[in-house]
């Protein structure tokens, strides 16, 4: 967003003075060259024009719209609110060891580089199977794992009966993300001036939502396992298309339910992605990169204002926000939209995601 406040150029500044001088100093002028008082104002003026930029920079500061990135945080701070922090994968990984053995904490489990260890102690049930819950050491998105990805015990001589290699468990190891950025904590922030706390409001809750590190974005609606019945849905960073994993889902509902006050039944729920296909006929220019921006920019809006379609409120995606995403992309001067042929309704937790784009 552009500042209020627009310091004025040296030329600007230094006419204004000269003009001063011709008001206040009958007889002289300082717009005749070679002249003092000319080299006088253009002295002034570049004085001047640091004090405006300094202005300039602080009137930025005031607004959370506009802050630098230590004052951002400062505005957070007067909200009680601070940047997210990176923060570590968690969830439950399955190797083999003997039966009815108990095995400690603290056991190291590696993955390209990456070191997991057991958070508590673990038995080994009777035919060997061990379950072991793990963290990260380092924190970031890099630490998340999909579903059946393979571990590699770090210490095999300390632990000879446990299995060399071990395999994330069904619901994979969720909830590491990176520090959250400048945008994502204006956002927030501009959240909160926007929507104050109510004491369980469903904005309450979405805000909840969004201050656990790696959610990019939350919505939170009532009915959503019946009367009584809160529902949360959400993204988060690092997962394709943003759809979160179930091992994040569990990160979250424990934040949730670690934080709520009023004790209403709670569902939280990854949105169910459905592709959207389009068709784009007539580009005026129609080459890999104008074809690119295109694709961006229609992320980009589906990312700004798509949510998931819920029995409380169905989702309507306008034709005309595809249309309007398209002709925004840098390099696009005309084109047709073949389909869809109208507007695209989305319920039962469906979230548009980009499906195929077909160019004829």
């Amino acid at each position: 967003m552009a500042s209020g406040f627009i310091p004025r150029s040296l030329e600007a500044i230094s006419r204004a003075i000269r003009g001063d001088l011709r008001r206040e100093l009958p007889g002289t002028d300082a717009m005749v060259w070679p002249n003092t008082l000319s080299v006088f104002s253009k002295v002034v003026a570049m004085a001047i024009q640091l004090v405006e930029y300094r202005a300039e920079f602080i009137y930025r500061q005031i607004f959370a719209s506009t802050a630098d990135r230590r004052h951002l945080e400062r505005q957070a701070f007067e909200f009680g609110m601070a940047r997210k922090p990176a923060s570590r994968a968690t969830g439950r990984i399955v190797t083999t060891g003997t039966p009815d053995a108990i095995y400690p904490a603290g056991i190291g489990f590696l993955s390209d580089d990456v070191m997991y260890r057991s958070s508590g102690e673990a038995r080994a049930m009777p035919d060997g199977t061990l379950f072991v819950l793990v963290h990260s050491e380092d924190a970031g998105a890099h630490t998340n794992r999909e579903i059946d990805d393979e571990l590699q015990l770090a210490d095999p001589a300390l632990f000879p009966s446990l299995g060399q290699t071990a395999h994330v468990d069904y619901a994979g190891l969720g909830g590491g993300a990176d520090m959250e950025s400048d945008e994502s904590l204006r956002a927030r922030i501009l959240d909160r001036k926007r929507r104050p706390p109510q004491g369980g409001a469903y904005s309450d809750y979405e805000r909840m939502v969004a201050d656990i590190p790696g959610v990019a974005k939350a919505w939170a609606w009532p009915f959503a396992g019946g009367p009584g019945t809160v529902g949360v849905w959400f993204l988060f960073e690092g997962r394709e298309n943003l759809i979160p994993t179930d091992a994040d889902i569990a990160v979250v509902r424990d934040e949730i339910d670690a934080r709520r006050l009023i004790r209403a039944g709670l569902f939280v729920n990854a949105p169910r992605p459905e592709p959207l296909d389009i068709t784009i006929a007539g580009l005026g220019l129609d080459t890999v990169e104008v074809r690119s921006r295109i694709e961006g920019d229609l992320r980009a809006m589906l990312l700004e204002r798509a949510r998931p379609g819920v029995a409380a409120e169905a989702f309507v995606l306008s034709r005309s926000w595809i249309s309007e995403a398209i002709s925004g992309a840098i390099g696009e001067s005309r084109h047709r939209l073949i389909s869809p042929l109208d507007d695209v309704t989305y319920t039962d937790g469906g979230y548009p995601v980009l499906g195929t784009v077909t160019y004829e």
